[in-house]
């Protein structure tokens, strides 16, 4: 008996100690689950249908960057409040109903924002996805000037709550809780205790996931706790498709006490596109895809002109019975100010998104841009998709109205029809090209890169033909005619990060070549603006064999 009572008393010390604990845990716990119930929706908004909510109701707009960032340019009306400080401020939001868009740089920091505010209760929270780079890569306004809205008080919460989610934003670690793929795979090398945890749907978890992965749909993680990792201090990593519900996972874990969470930044896309393989993929559905075959059929078949019209070849065919269907891909801005008559605009980072916008993928169509580069892109992209005639417009628009060609500054309403049906696999590989192509277009010009020579080691790669290679070329270049790049991979860098510079004369054919490189995985591939043209006229230095 006198054993008994020790035991006992023991019991009772222990749970003298527990309680206060659990209670606070429960709190946190209640407050999760019923953030859980609001899943799904996820709650993300596109750049598109933010400007739309602007314009048609009350949004706050929370800007959660670090001050320099937000100083560089934000969207008219957006506040700034660094997502360290958020849980410190928030009596800039006070209203809990309020439907509040949360805007970072990239759309990461922006989702452990939204998170954090509804676990709180803010059930209107939402993330613009792709953050302020899908905003200035759509061309839409930025401003500089500050905005600063009325303090007044914050809602009340509950204290174990708000501490919890002031604790964990106030101590978000450098780099916000991110692992790159490539970081990701080196590091499970060196240390197999890496949990990760999958919290994709079960039909996305069946196409294939991370070797050792353990599944737990985001849709039921506070419902699923019984199979999270009994070690609160565990390395653990958390992946969805692309990032957002990783975000959700990761404040949900931290929330419960977990102190060492790490997203997959970009998901299982990024670690897909970084060439690393999956576990568990269906031989049935397993993907024969094959790119770079595409790519070397389509370019061992290129017609003579490179699927090149001239200036006065495109004016003579509007003029005929049997006029093209074109199209302009500038922006917005460039396509109002003038553009050849009878041309519908469609932004290039908007092309493969837009595909009801054209006609059937045996038309006669003519892209065109400011110089050609743009238009290239566009129109190997279209005929990579299954577009059997589409040409680019050599020179571009520069070139229409300097050979004094007619334009016009009413735009043309393209009408809506039906996109093609294309090969998921090769639709998603050029349509994740196209939609991401920043400013610049992946262009250097001739000076910039002779200084670049001197200075940095560039892969230099001329892909003209025998008889203008032979003429002359810049010293160091390796010689690939477009016809054969693709069958000639063996002479392309193995370095997949190396810096390469593709010309021609002048940059439509290194503009092909340059996208099918960056599609097969080159992260640092540019064309020379103007190409070998523009080289020599700069009195730069020439080598001939």
């Amino acid at each position: 008996m006198r054993k008994l009572g020790f035991v006992l008393l023991a019991v009772m010390l222990v749970f003298a100690l527990v309680v206060p604990v659990a209670a606070q845990d429960a709190a946190v716990v209640a407050q999760l689950e019923a953030y859980q119930a609001t899943i799904p929706p996820y709650g993300t908004i596109a750049p598109a249908d933010v400007v739309t909510a602007i314009a048609e109701r009350d949004v706050l707009l929370l800007d959660v960057r670090e001050i320099e960032e937000y100083e560089a340019g934000h969207i008219e009306g957006a506040f700034n409040v660094p997502i360290r400080t958020l849980g410190e401020n928030l009596n800039l939001l006070p209203d809990i109903d309020a439907e509040i868009i949360v805007i970072c740089q990239g759309g990461a920091r922006a989702m452990l924002a939204q998170a954090s505010l509804r676990s709180l209760g803010y059930n209107n929270a939402m993330t613009m996805t792709g953050g302020m780079g899908s905003w200035v890569g759509e061309n839409l306004p930025t401003v500089t000037e500050a905005f600063v809205p009325e303090a007044s008080e914050a809602p009340e919460f509950d204290g174990a709550v708000y501490e919890a989610v002031n604790s964990y934003l106030t101590n978000m670690p450098q780099g916000y809780g991110l692992v790159r793929a490539d970081a990701l795979n080196e590091e499970l090398f060196e240390n197999p205790d890496i949990i990760l945890i999958d919290v994709r749907s079960p039909e996305e978890w069946a196409t294939g996931y991370i070797a050792g992965a353990d599944h737990i749909w985001i849709n039921e993680f506070m419902a699923s706790v019984d199979m999270w990792p009994e070690d609160k201090d565990a390395p653990i990593v958390v992946y969805c498709a692309s990032g957002y519900r990783g975000g959700i996972a990761t404040v949900m874990m931290n929330l419960m006490g977990y102190t060492n969470v790490r997203n997959v930044s970009g998901g299982i896309g990024a670690w897909i596109a970084a060439g690393l393989p999956l576990e568990g993929v269906p031989e049935e559905t397993a993907s024969d895809f094959d790119f770079a075959a595409i790519a070397d059929a389509y370019l061992s078949d290129l017609p003579e002109n490179f699927n090149a019209v001239r200036p006065d070849g495109l004016a003579e065919e509007l003029a005929s019975d049997d006029a093209p269907f074109v199209v302009d891909v500038r922006t917005v801005d460039e396509y109002t100010e003038s553009h050849i008559e009878g041309a519908i605009n469609v932004p290039l980072n908007e092309l493969t998104q837009s595909l009801d916008l054209l006609p059937a993928q045996d038309a006669n169509i003519v892209v065109y841009c400011g110089s050609g580069h743009r238009s290239a892109l566009a129109m190997e992209a279209l005929n990579l998709l299954g577009y059997t005639n589409t040409r680019s417009l050599l020179t571009g628009f520069g070139g229409w109205t300097g050979a004094g060609n007619a334009v016009s500054d009413v735009p043309v309403e393209a009408e809506v029809g039906m996109a093609p049906e294309i090969d998921p696999d090769l639709f998603a590989a050029v349509d994740g090209y196209i939609t991401s192509i920043p400013d610049g277009y992946y262009v250097v010009r001739a000076d910039a890169l002779n200084e670049e020579l001197f200075e940095n080691e560039i892969f230099l790669i001329d892909v003209r033909t025998d008889g203008e290679f032979n003429s002359g070329y810049i010293e160091g270049a390796v010689h690939i005619p477009l016809e054969q790049f693709v069958a000639s991979m063996d002479q392309w860098p193995e370095d997949m990060a190396a810096a390469v510079v593709i010309y021609d004369n002048p940059t439509h054919r290194s503009t092909m070549a340059m996208e099918i490189m960056q599609i097969l995985g080159y992260e640092n591939v540019r064309t020379l603006g103007g190409g070998f043209g523009a080289w020599s006229s700069a009195d730069l230095p020439v080598a001939t064999p």
